[in-house]
């Protein structure tokens, strides 16, 4: 009798063990599932964050236009450094108190490619880009 006493208690502990570290590995292989999707939910955080650094309100990219200048407005924080890029020439336009700039610059006939930039003090920089066309409706329609 004292040796199938000893027998179960020995098979209890191989199986609790087994138990334990299937229950231990199950968790672990949670952890990793759930870190990724975590990871994905602070990306739109992240965006957000470089979004607020630059935004271009106009004009939208890939407007076309049939006047030789368009006014490139927008808005970034104050102590931001700022360059807008076009096909001629480039600048660095002040903001207001709140951040808000206003630029007229020329345009070539045809496409255009205008980079915004703004760089924090901390060198965190962000782009954006518009490509623009500028065009002249010389065709009139024949009758």
């Amino acid at each position: 009798m004292r040796k199938e006493v000893v027998i179960a208690i020995i098979l209890g502990l191989v199986l609790g063990s087994i138990l334990v570290y299937g229950i231990y590995t199950a968790n672990k292989a949670a952890k990793d599932v759930i870190q990724p999707t975590q990871q994905t939910q602070e990306q739109p955080e992240n965006e957000q964050k470089q979004n607020s650094i630059l935004t271009v309100n106009s004009p939208e990219d890939g407007d076309i236009l049939d006047t030789p200048t368009a006014t490139i407005s927008g808005q970034t924080s104050l102590d931001n450094a700022l360059v807008i890029i076009t096909e001629t020439d480039q600048f660095t336009p002040n903001t207001d108190e709140n951040g808000f700039f206003y630029l007229e610059v020329e345009l070539i006939k045809g496409g255009n490619l205008i980079q915004v930039t703004a760089i924090t003090p901390s060198g965190q920089r962000r782009d954006e880009y518009l490509n623009l066309v500028y065009t002249t409706s010389d065709n009139k329609e024949e009758k």
